[in-house]
């Protein structure tokens, strides 16, 4: 009746039906009169219908406290008609969504679902998000423990080669000496000693920037590889540690993602493959010039002296290198040891580095894991 359209016009038909609900009539009856409430307001819709927010809104959140279940689910699906049509004007005539009303599972339904509506994340779905996030957080963390367990494991092996090296070397001028006459040919407890005493030499000494430290024991140096040393990098597309001067071969060759990085014959650096083009095109980057005349810098652009020691002086030096992070910290370093007291644990010396005889083929002297992280790290070495 309420629908004829000698009757519509009246509005006589829906303020009937919003009479509230009398707790003595039978459950029958309550659950025809809120079927017909929803069906009408399907039908004719809030708009100048004799249906309002305020009457609705009254009326269901009274049908929700009912205690025949057919009624609060009717109630339940007239919130959501509202809520499509009318938004958030009506969360006003319910009560807030907060962690108590949400113990109460037929409001935690309610609000769940006007969630679904706007197309946001239930509560569940968010707390189930957030254990994926942070399970797949823990496992990255996981990985790149064990990635830098076994790059520090590399480390110390290229360290102990590098003392043996060098042990040789010092074995071979002492034999070198005896066979061209020298007047006290050495003894068999010489040799030992001369070892003994470079390989407490290479003691807490970094071979890349040549800082000694009484904290440089095994471990520290793989902190100081991993975090301060300004000669070192990690890269950000395979987390292993490589040195700055060999960081474009390293994205060309040995990176896990050098599949997406092409070479530009101009500035000699590696570019992402989706920007190459546009680099090519525009001819902006700095030219690098031949590696006899000068070095390249894949951080700061910048062409300087070409060279071992111009690396050092370019990447941690005062008026060196602005792009890199770790030279502002060395140089803070240096500064605080040099206002010290004597007896400072720590000095900055000219020693052995990684980069000496570099060709543009020159692979990274920090080795890491090239095809997963079980498998033992690269430990190609420049001869010094």
């Amino acid at each position: 009746m309420a629908l004829l359209k000698e009757v519509r016009p009246l509005h006589i038909i829906p303020p009937q039906l919003m009479q509230p609900l009398k707790p003595q009539v039978a459950v029958r009856l309550v659950i025809n009169q809120i079927e017909l409430v929803e069906r009408l307001l399907k039908e004719l819709g809030t708009d100048n219908s004799g249906f309002t927010i305020v009457n609705v809104m009254k009326f269901a959140a009274e049908a929700l406290e009912h205690s025949a279940s057919e009624v609060r689910d009717t109630a339940v699906r007239i919130i959501f008609n509202m809520y499509r049509r009318h938004g958030s004007a009506i969360l006003h005539y319910l009560p807030p969504d907060d962690a108590n009303i949400r113990k109460n599972v037929l409001y935690k339904s309610l609000f769940d679902g006007f969630a679904k509506i706007d197309g946001r994340p239930t509560e569940a779905e968010q707390r189930a998000h957030k254990k994926a996030v942070a399970e797949e957080a823990e496992k990255r963390k996981k990985e790149e423990i064990r990635a830098l367990q076994e790059q520090l494991a590399a480390l110390r092996e290229i360290q102990a080669e590098v003392q043996a090296e060098k042990g040789k070397d010092v074995e071979n001028s002492k034999h070198s000496k005896t066979d061209q006459g020298t007047k006290v040919p050495a003894s068999q407890s010489e040799i030992p000693f001369e070892q003994s005493t470079v390989a407490d030499y290479l003691d807490n000494l970094c071979i890349f920037c040549g800082e000694r430290n009484k904290m440089f024991t095994d471990e520290g140096l793989d902190i100081h590889y991993w975090k301060h040393c300004p000669m070192l990098r990690r890269c950000e597309h395979c987390k292993q540690v490589v040195e700055i001067a060999s960081l474009t071969e390293h994205r060309l060759t040995e990176c896990d993602k050098k599949d997406s990085f092409g070479k530009c014959q101009r500035c000699s650096e590696a570019i992402a493959k989706e920007d190459l083009q546009e680099h090519l095109k525009t001819k902006n980057c700095n030219a690098a010039k031949p590696e006899k005349i000068a070095n390249h810098c894949p951080l700061c652009h910048e062409n300087f002296q070409p060279g071992e020691e111009p690396w050092k002086v370019h990447l941690m030096g005062r008026d060196g290198c602005k792009m890199n992070p770790r030279r502002m910290q060395t140089l803070q370093r240096t500064q605080q040891l040099q206002q010290a007291k004597p007896g400072t644990l720590a000095t900055f010396r000219p020693g052995p580095t990684g980069i000496k005889g570099r060709s543009p083929t020159t692979t990274s002297r920090i080795p890491a894991p090239r095809a997963g992280l079980n498998k033992t790290p690269s430990r190609t070495l420049n001869r010094r």
